[in-house]
């Protein structure tokens, strides 16, 4: 496994053909991009057309970097596709006017390997985008929170259908009514990935950040302005709600057998 897989399972049974997606329809979509010549730094792009397998892509996403990307020179290419991030190699293709293309190779990578598995749970949900300057407890009451319910939910994260897009790593304060479950009634998550369903839903994927965690995300003076319950939910707790969703998930199907 490279280092440009680091997100990537390596069972090849995992894998998928090129025939089982309809790469159509990440036309206007934004697909990230892994490169030696950036390494460890992930580009963003959006994808301006689809032919025969060859992804052409806007090259002034990352700001202009993705100009500036070697020809011939191999990445790893991702993208959510129906709800589901893919990782594939691609061997990225610069024409003599400057286009930029990535003709992707045979094999697609399910990235299913999840450390909190998720379930089909349908609670409701308040949710919240917040800025840094949001971040402070006397601005928390006057956010536009937004009522909506879970699609899906692990100790890790949420899936929620929303009325709008939001974009990566976008921050949102999260009430999710799990009264039977040891989870706090305010964490506060990040996007990882956001999909049109149609033209006014998004399926929006949210991880919750935990307090173990909570300095790689902010600084201090933000940490200081927010309120405690924020980050009452830690790693521990979290591995915890992970097997109580697996046991109390086991006791339903049981019953319902």
């Amino acid at each position: 496994m490279t280092d440009l897989h680091s997100s990537a399972p390596a069972n090849d049974e995992l894998s998928m053909s090129m025939d089982q997606v309809d790469l159509s329809s990440l036309v206007g979509h934004e697909v990230t991009l892994y490169s030696e010549q950036y390494r460890g730094k992930p580009l963003t792009t959006k994808v301006v057309l689809v032919t025969n397998g060859i992804l052409a892509v806007d090259r002034s996403g990352s700001g202009g970097m993705i100009d500036s990307l070697i020809n011939n020179q191999k990445i790893v290419v991702q993208f959510v596709y129906k709800g589901q991030r893919i990782s594939v190699d691609a061997t990225l293709k610069r024409t003599a006017g400057g286009k930029c293309s990535l003709v992707l190779g045979e094999k697609l990578t399910p990235l299913s390997r999840r450390r909190y598995r998720r379930y089909e749970i349908n609670r409701p949900v308040k949710c919240a985008v917040v800025s840094p300057a949001d971040l402070d407890a006397r601005r928390i009451a006057r956010l536009r929170w937004i009522e909506t319910d879970s699609i899906n939910f692990s100790s890790g994260g949420v899936l929620l259908c929303l009325p709008r897009n939001i974009g990566n790593h976008t921050y949102l304060l999260l009430n999710i009514d799990m009264h039977d479950f040891d989870f706090p009634a305010l964490v506060i998550g990040q996007v990882r990935y956001s999909y049109a369903i149609d033209s006014f839903r998004f399926n929006v994927g949210i991880e919750f950040i935990v307090s173990d965690l909570k300095e790689r995300h902010f600084n201090s003076s933000t940490l200081k302005r927010l309120p405690p319950v924020v980050f009452e939910y830690d790693a521990s707790r979290r591995a915890e709600l992970n097997k109580e969703l697996s046991v109390h998930m086991l006791k339903n199907t049981k019953q319902e057998q």
